[in-house]
This record gives C-alpha cells, structure tokens and sequence, in this order.
C-alpha cells in the first residue's frame, strides 16, 4: 500500500508499474543486466518517510536503476524543497530511470549521473542529510570517506539490505570486512542493523 498524499496518480502508476515489471522479472528469475532490482516497497516506503521526517533537502542514491526508489526520494524531497541525486554505472539504467521519473513528474526534482561511485561522491554538494546505497557495499567502500566528510552531523546513510543465507558476506568478502572495520573505527559514527521486509539493512547516523 503506497501512501496517498506524498504520491500523485501519476506517481502511483509509475510505481506500480515498476514494481508488476520487478515482481515478474524476481519470479523468472532473470539474469538480464537490465533487469530492475527494485528496493522491495516497504523499504523505499520507509526511505521516503525518513526523508520527510529529517526535513532532508540534501539526497544522495548510490544505484538509480529504474528509478523506483529515486521516485519515493524525489516525491518527498520535492516537499522539502530538496533534490535528489542519484548514480549509476550503465547509462542504460540512467535513461531508463530519466524516463520514469518524467513520467512520475519528479525530473526536475532529480539530478542523474552515470559514473563510478567515487566520481559522484566528489560531485555531490554538502551537507548531505541522506544517503541511500543501493550499489553493493564492495562498490560503495572507495566513496565512503567523502560521503563521511560531506554527510551533516544528524544525516543518515541507509544501507539496502541482506537475507540470512548472505550473512556470511560480513566475514568472508574482503570489501564487507573493511565497510565494517571502517564503520567501527570511526567515533563521529553511530550504526545498527535493523529488519525490515525479510531483510537486514544498516543504518548510519553521523554525530
């Protein structure tokens, strides 16, 4: 169930076309590089409402694919008077998420790039008040001090999630073990893991 008033009709189709498309392409099991990987619904809920509940005006996303998630950023943001800006490294995937969010009405609330990630850590303006990472933690570790040094004190990081048979990852995955190590060492740093649609995410506050 989406909510109605951040969402417009148009929003809404946009949404829920995406999300038919993700559901089938999960249940095909689908291997296709375009495939859409959306965030699962209630976890880009919940994103959206983080962004209206920390008045965010300041949004990064580490992994526009499709745009679905950037649409639950941008709808809230544009409440704000923020922006969102949002990364991803097939230019395929960037047009794709373009079209949706024209679709949706949120164009001009996003700013999309198509690069590496720390390419558009050292492009995003500061302070940052939340940062979304959808973009595989390994790829995300080489962009993290910038993020660190332009994130507000009180913004947030969202990392997108893990099932339990991933688990593992945290200790065998050279990039998981020095995220973690990097996240311990860090005193300006605050950080839990939380379940939220059959997955666990972590959540990053900067002191």
């Amino acid at each position: 169930m989406h909510f109605p008033t951040l969402f417009s009709p148009a929003q809404l189709q946009v949404l829920d076309e995406l999300k038919t498309r993700d559901l089938q392409e999960r249940q095909a099991r689908s291997t296709d590089p375009m495939r859409l990987r959306a965030l699962r619904q209630g976890v880009a809920e919940f994103l959206g409402m983080m962004v209206l509940q920390t008045r965010a005006r300041l949004v990064a996303e580490f992994g526009t694919s499709a745009g679905y998630s950037a649409i639950h950023l941008a709808a809230a943001a544009q409440r704000m008077g923020g922006r969102v800006f949002t990364v991803d490294r097939m230019p395929e995937k960037t047009a794709w998420a373009r079209r949706n969010l024209e679709a949706a009405g949120l164009a001009e609330v996003v700013e999309f790039f198509t690069c590496d990630g720390v390419e558009f850590a050292a492009i995003l303006p500061s302070p940052l008040d939340l940062v979304l990472v959808d973009y595989g933690i390994p790829a995300f570790l080489p962009a993290l001090g910038t993020v660190k040094a332009k994130l507000r004190p009180g913004g947030l990081i969202f990392v997108d999630g893990w099932s339990a048979e991933e688990e593992g990852r945290w200790e065998t995955d050279p990039g998981y073990r020095a995220f973690r190590e990097n996240l311990d060492a860090d005193r300006s740093l605050v950080w839990w893991r939380m379940s939220l649609e059959g997955k666990v995410h972590l959540l990053v506050v900067k002191l």
